[in-house]
């Protein structure tokens, strides 16, 4: 086999190798792990210890909009219509408007600062105007921040529907600067409300015809429903782009259609994406840490800083409060909603659709947007738990005996708990929640549905545990599920 291609797979699984290890410093430092994973493929880039010469922004282009798909999707497939019902019409609002909104001031801002073109100046704002899905996951994972319930469903929503918006903007003014002759106004507002509209309702549909598609199916090598789910995934982006609408929207609200349904194997479906998704991230962010010249970033610095500080306390901020003032939300609420928009890898990726539409002006474009992303990402990365806590909109992890009747009996409690993001018991089932001897679980109460669970029952994100409990037990429970024994 040629060497040549051997040290490039050799290269590949070690820069992976390099990237997962790394990881273990955002848990333990509160490092963004995306960020982790773009300074390792900087490191290893031409100017870099690694010395990889890689110029494909065509290549970096393609693979960017599949892991975009992939990303949405599972960001989807994770997300529990119940837990963002109560937040749909202000996310909806943030994801649409509140782009349209922060791409409108930081237009302006480098309009009238930097002297640019009012285009150029909308384009690159457009190119930065959304929150990234996989940034804010990874955050309030690694963080276990315990937000608000709102808060967090708000959050989460907004990043992984808000990516449609601003990719429509990017590629219109795209348009706008190669062909002005065939803009119109009324063109561009009609493509958006058909994108939109189109992307939103065959995503919806497809994906409840996936979940019929997978039970009806009934596969005998159960190593096929992965192949079958990615088949659909591309089909469904496909065809929406063939039809006239947005892909991007669709594949993320056929994951958000899917996620309340039942199917085989969901359980092994939705870990799946989940890595699928991470590994997409992982090579993404390589790539675009090889595709960057840290030379080309040192002359941008001094503009890069003051786009970052103009995006994070004027444009950002004015986005949510008019997005939020009529929904009753705190100033607090608001402005940690404002601080938790992370950038990612989807303004990097958007990006590199003007270095291959040769947009002038594009590889100083590129390098700002990368700054930018880097720059707010290790900002708001790093600050959020400590802004969390300091606005005050967390919500304590409190277990607490909700039976009506007389709990305490023959030295046992009756005692509820809610598992939430970052808990050991997520994923498992009661066989294996290693629960002492003297703990019973008795009641699960997931959704609008209280029942009886058995040894095979799977714990869910949001699963409310009604336990049995002899009170001397209690401690070590409360070590398990990571409480504090006056929660009790």
């Amino acid at each position: 086999m040629d060497k040549a291609f051997l040290q490039l797979m050799l290269a590949s699984g070690v820069l992976l190798l390099i990237s997962v290890f790394a990881s273990k410093t955002s848990t333990r430092y509160g490092i963004p792990i995306l960020l982790i994973f773009i300074l390792v493929g900087m490191l290893s880039g031409v100017e870099g210890p690694g010395g990889i010469h890689f110029d494909r922004p065509v290549l970096t282009h393609i693979l960017g909009t599949i892991s975009l798909m992939f990303i949405l999707f599972s960001g989807g497939l994770s997300t529990q219509l119940q837990t963002v019902s109560p937040v749909w019409k202000e996310g909806t609002l943030l994801a649409f408007f509140g782009v349209i909104i922060s791409t409108l001031v930081m237009a302006c801002i480098i309009h009238f600062a930097l002297g640019w073109d009012w285009v150029s100046s909308a384009l690159l704002s457009a190119t930065c105007s959304s929150t990234d899905a996989s940034a804010v996951f990874g955050i309030l994972k690694t963080q276990k921040l315990q937000l608000r319930s709102r808060i967090q469903s708000l959050l989460e929503l907004e990043s992984g529907s808000n990516d449609p918006t601003a990719v429509f903007l990017t590629l219109s003014l795209i348009q706008i600067i190669l062909r002005p002759e065939n803009f119109t106004w009324n063109e561009v507002l009609m493509n958006f409300f058909i994108q939109m509209s189109l992307g939103g309702l065959a995503g919806w549909f497809l994906g409840k015809g996936m979940v019929h598609l997978i039970n009806w199916l009934d596969l005998e090598f159960e190593g096929l429903y992965p192949v079958l789910t990615i088949a659909g995934v591309i089909c469904i982006y496909s065809l929406t782009e063939f039809c006239g609408g947005n892909g991007f929207l669709s594949v993320y609200i056929a994951g958000l259609a899917m996620s309340d349904e039942k199917y085989f194997n969901k359980k092994t479906l939705t870990v799946f994406h989940d890595g699928l998704a991470w590994l997409m991230q992982v090579i993404m962010f390589l790539m675009l840490g090889l595709l960057v010249i840290p030379s080309a970033i040192g002359p941008i610095m001094g503009t890069g800083v003051f786009l970052s500080l103009c995006l994070l306390f004027v444009a950002r901020p004015l986005s949510v409060y008019f997005c939020l003032v009529r929904f009753k939300y705190s100033l607090n609420e608001m402005m940690f909603v404002s601080w938790g928009g992370l950038r990612g890898a989807i303004p990097i990726i958007l990006a590199t659709y003007l270095l291959v539409n040769k947009v002038p002006g594009s590889k100083t474009m590129f390098n700002l947007i990368f700054f930018i992303v880097i720059l707010l990402m290790l900002i708001q990365g790093t600050s959020l738990g400590h802004l969390a806590k300091w606005l005050k909109v967390q919500e304590p992890f409190s277990p607490r005996r909700r039976l009506p009747f007389k709990s305490r009996h023959h030295g046992k409690d009756f005692v509820e708990f809610e598992v939430r993001e970052g808990s050991p018991l997520l994923g498992k089932n009661i066989l294996e929640l290693n629960f002492p001897m003297q703990v019973l679980v008795v009641l699960i109460h997931r959704g609008e549905e209280d029942f009886m669970p058995d040894g095979n029952t799977d714990i869910e994100l949001y699963d409310r545990l009604v336990c049995l409990v002899d009170t001397d037990a209690i401690p070590e429970l409360e070590k398990i599920i990571q409480c504090r024994r006056e929660d009790f």
